[in-house]
């Protein structure tokens, strides 16, 4: 792609995605030249019916992150007044539910990418992709991918969009915390999702070809509501340092929209300092203890469109090694972080965000 094109993947049909996926339908039919795109266009919300809007709040409920308040709260409710007994509800659950999910290995499904609450997840969040280049399945990419945002919405829609808008998929990585949880597992890992540690990292890109990472992690969480964008990348280096290990092809993305899906309370106020001790305590456990609320007062997503930027790729094979010095790194570095703001400020007025800077940390 020489200039900048534009998808819509929120406003195909389920079949028009699949026959995208499959190679029954052209995808480039699908793409229009970004000059031809309004700002208008780019926000737009996919229309939901109440069927899929019931069905996607529900998915997004009591799915990662929002069921750690939900289902404690809904077994709670449940035993109350159905049962007349909070304490075995909850055993009940944990016999019946919990357990065996938490034991039964949940594999990786291709399908679930094309899946019809994939497609409502895409109509949900009105997700739309900008790419300025041509991405192929014969090369190894690592995708840096911020804001992390309270949860990383705009990664998993990557992850469901990507068969669509390139022609094929990459792993996602997470935190091992938020991988083991019941449900939460069975949702990360069916899309492809997998550990974030460096050997399964490694083996992902070996073995898949490509993976993609929300650097800022648990403690970019905590930036979630500063007036200004905020990603935690300049002590990032590990996917640096594997980029440079495998030769893959650092491509720097933006996803516009991620922080403004939900709300936090993440220790504002607090006195003594309470606030950095939150912080300290959630990265060591790897969960950010916060509470959560969007639509309704609720632990719900806001309805607002995110649209990915998918920016110039950095080359790492003519550095490939096992052991990068430190002048490699901060050389790949230095361009990462230069295209990571081109890209922001280039794109940013498209979401309406002309007044709003990027600060990398």
């Amino acid at each position: 792609m020489t200039n900048p094109f534009f998808m819509d993947v929120s406003s195909l049909s389920l079949l028009e995605m699949k026959g995208i996926v499959d190679g029954s339908e052209d995808r480039k039919t699908r793409m229009k030249p970004l000059k031809e795109v309004s700002v208008d266009e780019v926000m737009a919300q996919a229309p939901l019916s109440v069927c899929e809007h019931i069905a996607c709040i529900l998915l997004l409920s009591y799915g990662p992150p929002n069921g750690a308040f939900t289902v404690p709260l809904t077994l709670s409710i449940v035993g109350y007044f159905v049962f007349g007994n909070i304490a075995k509800t909850f055993l009940w659950f944990f016999l019946l539910i919990f357990l065996p999910l938490a034991i039964i290995p949940q594999p990786y499904i291709k399908s679930t990418t094309e899946s019809w609450i994939s497609w409502v997840v895409i109509k949900y969040f009105s997700a739309k992709f900008i790419s300025e280049v041509e991405l192929s399945s014969q090369d190894r990419h690592i995708f840096v991918a911020p804001p992390h945002g309270v949860f990383p919405y705009g990664n998993v829609l990557a992850v469901l969009c990507f068969p669509t808008y390139f022609g094929f998929s990459f792993r996602g990585l997470a935190s091992s915390m938020a991988l083991r949880p019941p449900i939460f597992k069975q949702i990360l890992r069916s899309i492809g999702i997998v550990d974030a540690s460096r050997h399964i990292a490694r083996k992902a890109i070996e073995e898949d070809g490509s993976i993609g990472i929300s650097t800022g992690g648990v403690a970019e969480v905590f930036e979630t509501n500063a007036d200004d964008e905020c990603v935690l990348l300049k002590e990032r280096i590990g996917m640096i340092k594997l980029a440079i290990r495998t030769g893959s092809i650092l491509v720097p993305c933006y996803l516009f929209g991620n922080t403004k899906l939900l709300n936090c309370w993440a220790g504002d106020g607090l006195p003594l300092n309470g606030k950095s001790y939150l912080e300290t305590i959630s990265r060591k456990i790897g969960f950010a203890l916060i509470l959560i609320y969007g639509r309704f007062g609720l632990p719900i997503p806001f309805r607002k469109p995110v649209v990915g930027v998918i920016g110039k790729g950095i080359q790492t094979r003519h550095l490939k090694c096992e052991d990068p010095t430190m002048e490699q790194v901060q050389e790949i570095q230095g361009l990462l972080l230069k295209e990571m703001q081109r890209i922001f400020d280039e794109y940013k007025h498209l979401y309406g965000w002309e007044d709003k800077k990027l600060i990398i940390k």
